[in-house]
């Protein structure tokens, strides 16, 4: 074997080792999956991953896709660079660690709000491997008003009562339902009662939502018949519930008869009326009688002529 046969061996023999112990490793990316707006001073994504004997790592965040380059750093170098449409809201100087090769790997965002919200992607480029990781994050914003009403008859509604359930200025937009129980526990198919929805997206990507139903409560079961309305944003921990309860009790209207009844139940004699009463009470008890009976033969005639 030639010499130069014998240093192309070992060559060829060094760069399989090198590429049999050079591994990138992507771990996660660690960070909230959600947080309110304004419950922080700042948003840590921590692209974690292993780039044991990889030379010319170079690490890079996008937002929303692989076309928004956000952030970029060579390990090579002590400089980190904060680019694209979040450029004023990162931290280039933040340091995770004192790791030089990873310590740089971090996002840091000194403003927590609405705008934050979307996909992040970790991507790492070395001199055999590029990988990369994805992690959506929300920023939300809880309801500034978040009420429910139950109104009687007006002009404006249809039906006898009507259920308002309305929230204001949430983001991003929720998942926003009206659950009606009845008095036994069943839940109530909402669509019987022809829901009327409402979304109005607001100038700052919040939203506005209201659901209104109308209803007579002859229809309703005897009891109390509870409201709730729940609202939620998906992709968060983030619920919340109001409810109220509405009770019919049905009462039947008396009878011409039972109204009688109630008449000469409700007469009462002098408390000196005897055999020997004064011949004026005697005259003033007949004619309270005479009114009595008079009254009970205008509702029966009443009657005949409904018949």
């Amino acid at each position: 074997m030639t010499r130069i046969n014998m240093f192309s061996l070992i060559g060829c023999l060094l760069y399989l080792l090198h590429f049999a112990y050079a591994t990138l490793i992507m771990n996660e990316i660690v960070g909230p999956d959600s947080v309110e707006s304004g419950s922080t001073d700042e948003l840590i994504l921590d692209c974690d991953f292993e780039a044991n004997g990889e030379e010319d790592v170079v690490l890079k965040w996008f937002y929303n896709g692989m076309e928004d380059q956000i952030y970029q750093w060579i390990a090579l170098n002590k400089n980190a660079y904060a680019m694209g449409s979040l450029k004023d809201l990162i931290d280039p100087t933040y340091k995770v660690s004192d790791d030089p090769n990873s310590m740089m790997r971090a996002l840091r965002f000194k403003d927590v709000d609405s705008a934050l919200s979307g996909n992040y992607t970790c991507k790492v480029d070395t001199a055999d491997e590029v990988k990369w990781l994805t992690k959506q994050v929300i920023v939300y914003s809880p309801a500034t008003s978040f009420q429910i009403f139950l109104f009687g008859v007006e002009d404006q509604f249809q039906g006898d009562e009507v259920v308002l359930c309305e929230a204001t200025n949430i983001s991003p937009r929720p998942d926003f339902s009206l659950h009606v129980s009845g008095s036994n526990g069943s839940l109530d198919d909402l669509e019987l009662f022809n829901p009327i929805r409402e979304e109005i997206p607001n100038e700052d990507d919040s939203y506005n939502v209201s659901i209104r139903i109308s209803f007579n409560s002859s229809y309703l079961e005897p009891g109390t018949t509870k409201f709730s309305c729940l609202l939620s944003i998906p992709g968060t921990n983030y619920s919340d519930t109001r409810s109220m309860e509405h009770f019919v009790d049905y009462e039947e209207e008396p009878s011409p008869f039972e109204l009688l009844n109630e008449e000469y139940a409700s007469f009462n004699y002098p408390s000196n009326f005897t055999e020997e009463s004064p011949s004026e009470d005697i005259e003033n008890g007949s004619n309270r009688i005479a009114s009595v009976v008079l009254l009970g033969c205008t509702l029966m005639f009443s009657l005949l002529l409904t018949m």
